[in-house]
């Protein structure tokens, strides 16, 4: 094979792969526009909003209640609203803190667990037992280190509740703040990159997975589909698994407004990053669908790699065979185009998200989520099962 057929090879791969990055480097402007068309609808004055009850989880949280539950108690919400924190035995001053409290909100509850929690996950009998007690049936999960961005938070979230009837779970959107150093860099944009492809995918056809700081389910859903039963001893996980299973196109929908964001305390410890991606592993094995969203996401994670290979691999072909670099002049200009376009792309998403830029680092941050997507696998699948679910007693 001559020279010239090598480069006319060259070309024909590396300009179809330069055009397919671009395009899916525009695809991160989807979320950009659901947020805008969330904005431009605005308030609906006249619709009336079902009672909803919020169901906060906690455990040895008493500080972050403390700074919290104000902001859940005084939403701005015509409807009625009720609050229940489900306490998982909390040893510090959760409870004497949730009993000064309930003196001066009546809308606020308290679930206890039992002192014995057997043969199930804490979290999922906190959760049953606050979702049980509920007087409404729309349901909205959340934690006690999440609290709502706006006072119009349940309004937003109860507006898209009501739109249709046929609505049973409603996916809201949840952004780390207050995050300093790389921890925080990359806890805030592995969330923001992950929401940009999952979000818009749950809107245009049934949720994959949801945010546990920011969900709407109702409780007739939950009760019908014998809530977490079919996985009741996983200690984490099984929120997203029965919104998956349980999701359908007709009965999901996704609130996008500003108002509806849910801020979430970042974790300061590089072990809640690592715990968070292996049980996630684990999660994603109990799902019934997604097979169409791991391709998008396989494709969208391999991209980037295999792109930028590609150019490398073009540069060094025209430097070592052809040596007239002009090749190499044209692969270096369409991979900076590429990577402006794309920063630009995701920066003004992120934007919309309330997130601040993450130029210039944005080029190193997403060719390192393949490599933190392989570490958790690896740690998943030399980890034994048993360390996934609650040990019997």
């Amino acid at each position: 094979m001559n020279i010239p057929a090598i480069y006319y090879i060259l070309s024909a791969v590396y300009l179809p792969l330069w055009l397919f990055a671009m395009l899916q480097a525009y695809r991160y402007r989807r979320v950009q526009k659901l947020i805008k068309n969330a904005e431009e609808r605005g308030m609906q004055p006249n619709t009336p909003l079902p009672g909803m009850s919020i169901v906060l989880t906690t455990h040895d949280q008493v500080d972050e209640l403390r700074r919290h539950l104000p902001l859940f108690l005084e939403q701005d919400y015509p409807g009625n609203y009720e609050l229940i924190v489900a306490d998982m035995n909390s040893k510090d001053e959760t409870r004497d803190y949730l009993e000064s409290m309930q003196g001066r909100y009546p809308h606020l509850h308290v679930s206890l667990l039992p002192d014995t929690v057997r043969n199930i996950s804490p979290i999922q009998l906190a959760l049953t037992l606050g979702i049980r007690s509920a007087c409404h049936d729309w349901i909205v999960l959340t934690q006690a280190d999440c609290h709502p961005a706006s006072p119009a938070w349940l309004r937003r979230l109860g507006e898209t509740c009501a739109q249709n009837p046929k609505r049973e779970i409603v996916l809201g959107r949840t952004r780390f703040t207050g995050g300093k150093g790389w921890q925080g860099l990359r806890c805030r944009f592995f969330r923001t990159w992950q929401q940009m492809l999952h979000l818009p995918y749950a809107q245009r056809y049934r949720a994959y997975r949801a945010d546990v700081g920011n969900l709407c389910y109702r409780r007739s859903l939950f009760l019908r589909h014998k809530g977490f039963a079919d996985n009741s001893t996983l200690l984490l996980g099984a929120t997203d698994i029965m919104v998956n299973r349980n999701s359908t196109r007709a009965n999901t929908a996704v609130c996008l407004h500003p108002d509806a964001v849910v801020l979430q305390d970042t974790p300061r410890s590089t072990r809640w990053w690592k715990e968070e991606r292996l049980f996630f592993m684990e999660t994603r094995r109990h799902f019934a669908h997604g097979a169409f969203y791991r391709l998008q996401y396989f494709t969208s994670v391999s991209l980037t790699w295999l792109f930028t290979l590609a150019t490398v691999g073009t540069v060094l072909t025209d430097a070592l065979l052809l040596h007239d670099y002009k090749a190499s002049v044209v692969a270096a200009v369409l991979w900076l185009v590429h990577a402006v376009f794309r920063a630009v792309c995701f920066n003004k998403g992120a934007k919309a998200m309330g997130e601040a830029s993450f130029f210039p680092l944005l080029p190193l941050l997403l060719h390192l989520v393949p490599l933190w997507d392989t570490a958790a696998w690896l740690r998943w699948r030399v980890t034994p099962r048993r360390m996934f679910r609650k040990k019997f007693i």
